[in-house]
């Protein structure tokens, strides 16, 4: 896949290493595991178990110091090494077989908050759900992920879309600081003032300098929120008006400027939610950042459209982030795409034609969805922070088949790449019509050269120079300066420039 590394010439761990490693971190806090420990099935664990690697090692740090250690001796030693953060991603990139892993997620999970001056201090380890709760009893949150249990460090290295993303633009247009361990286990916090110039390779390709050990993160006031599902037969008529109404919400006029005006957001999705007994439905996710009443007249077109069940309310701003949250433990592949808008009626019926084949007469497959993201682009179109190279007026897409049973593998992973080459096609087909929308037309590819997929997302044909654009030398002038050896090499590993 074009999300993880071509090839990887470090080395497994040996027992000696072990021995060495628990010299090293004698006098810590650090935990050294290995297959026989009690705590080392935890550590391996992944939200996507089809995610999981046998590490033969794996050390749980508790401080920017321990993580130092273990990164300098891999370094040194040449052994292949993994972080997990969230444990989140579905390609395996926080994974090892056979090699070393540092666990932040089970020791670095602190959230401090500075209320003075509005500032969330987040351990490597933490999740965003860690985050949002933190920010609760202050009435404070951030950019962050839409799942609650997804990682801060994957997130924010790769970009980060959020529910706020509308409002505040991408996390990494919201990141102050950072606190990071290199290679070379040098321990250096960096920011736009001290060091533009790594800051800026970390804000989007993050993953392939070092391991960052704390986020500073501006925090905002934020009360509670309009949010919840509608819920319509899958019938062409329904998905005609629930796609009519979502464009009429979120397409940009020649200005940029949409109906929601940066307070809605949301989604529209084909699945087998759980008061449907499983069912195929068609759902509206819906979110607004303002009154019930608000939000009642602004989704007016939604509310026409005949939900047979609604789930809206106010409720806290962590609700929100739950919204989406899929099992735990289940194997999953969640491959991203691109769209942009308006969505064609008969593109969503097609989909949902799919999605209806793929899913019926296999209970193992029922919790699968094909999600059409949406929000307001044009704060992330305004910002321009940092290596990502894939902001514009183009919206995320998201295909995740889950399921339990090993031996259907191979049909979900197969019928996810199918379903993203049908959403590539119609971005083709997009791209060749006429348009004049704010983007000046639909491109294939954005403004900096990159393919329009979020690489926070697991993609199968695209690489890194696709991902980072005309960001990629650049990008390989600082690997060549802080990762020379390309110790961090799991997800859109970056060349180093010889």
């Amino acid at each position: 896949m074009g999300s993880i590394a071509a090839s990887n010439s470090k080395r497994t761990l040996s027992n000696d290493d072990i021995s060495a490693l628990e010299s090293l971190l004698a006098s810590t806090t650090a935990t050294v595991l290995t297959p026989q420990d009690a705590d080392y099935s935890a550590s391996i664990k992944r939200w996507s178990s089809a995610a999981e690697k046998p590490a033969a090692g794996v050390v749980t740090p508790s401080t920017s110091e321990e993580v130092s250690i273990v990164v300098k001796y891999a370094s040194e030693q040449g052994i292949d090494l993994a972080v997990k953060g969230g444990g989140h991603s579905t390609a395996g990139v926080s994974s090892t077989s056979g090699g070393l892993l540092i666990d932040m997620n089970a020791k670095m999970r602190k959230v401090r908050v500075d209320t003075e001056k509005k500032l969330f201090y987040i351990e490597g380890g933490a999740s965003w759900g860690d985050v949002d709760q933190a920010g609760l009893p202050h009435k404070l949150a951030t950019v962050g992920g839409t799942v609650a249990d997804t990682g801060v460090g994957g997130l924010t290295l790769g970009g980060g879309y959020g529910w706020l993303s509308g409002q505040r633009g991408l996390v990494i247009d919201n990141w102050i600081e950072a606190t990071i361990v290199l290679a070379s286990g040098e321990i250096k916090k960096v920011s736009a003032k001290t060091d533009p110039e790594l800051f800026w390779g970390l804000q989007g390709a993050g993953q392939n300098f070092g391991v960052v050990t704390e986020f500073v993160l501006q925090a905002y006031d934020q009360g509670d929120v309009f949010c919840g599902m509608l819920l319509y037969p899958p019938t062409p008529e329904a998905v005609e008006k629930v796609v009519a109404a979502t464009n009429d919400l979120y397409t940009p006029d020649a200005n940029g400027k949409t109906k929601v005006a940066g307070r809605g957001a949301g989604g529209v999705a084909f699945a087998r939610p759980p008061p449907a007994e499983g069912k195929v439905m068609l759902m509206a996710v819906v979110l607004y950042f303002g009154t019930e009443q608000e939000a009642k007249e602004v989704y007016k077109g939604l509310y026409d459209a005949g939900p047979v069940a609604d789930t809206t309310a106010m409720v806290p701003y962590p609700v929100t982030n739950t919204l989406l949250a899929p099992p735990i433990g289940l194997r999953a592949s969640m491959k991203g795409t691109a769209y942009t808008l308006p969505i064609r009626t008969e593109f969503a019926q097609k989909l949902l034609t799919e999605y209806t084949k793929f899913t019926d007469g296999n209970d193992d497959l029922g919790v699968s969805i094909i999600l059409f993201e949406v929000y307001d682009p044009a704060q992330v179109v305004a910002h321009d922070a940092g290596s990502f190279a894939n902001r514009g007026w183009h919206l995320n897409g998201m295909v995740l088949p889950m399921w339990t049973k090993e031996e259907n593998d191979q049909h979900c992973r197969q019928w996810a790449r199918d379903m993203t080459a049908l959403f590539k096609t119609e971005l083709e087909s997009q791209a060749e019509a006429t348009s004049k929308g704010v983007d000046g037309g639909v491109s294939l590819r954005g403004k900096k050269g990159a393919t329009m997929l979020y690489g926070n997302y697991d993609q199968y044909d695209e690489k890194s120079r696709d991902i980072f654009g005309e960001n990629y030398p650049r990008l390989q002038k600082l690997k060549a300066e802080f990762d020379p050896s390309n110790v961090f090499n799991k997800l859109f590993a970056v060349t180093p420039q010889a």
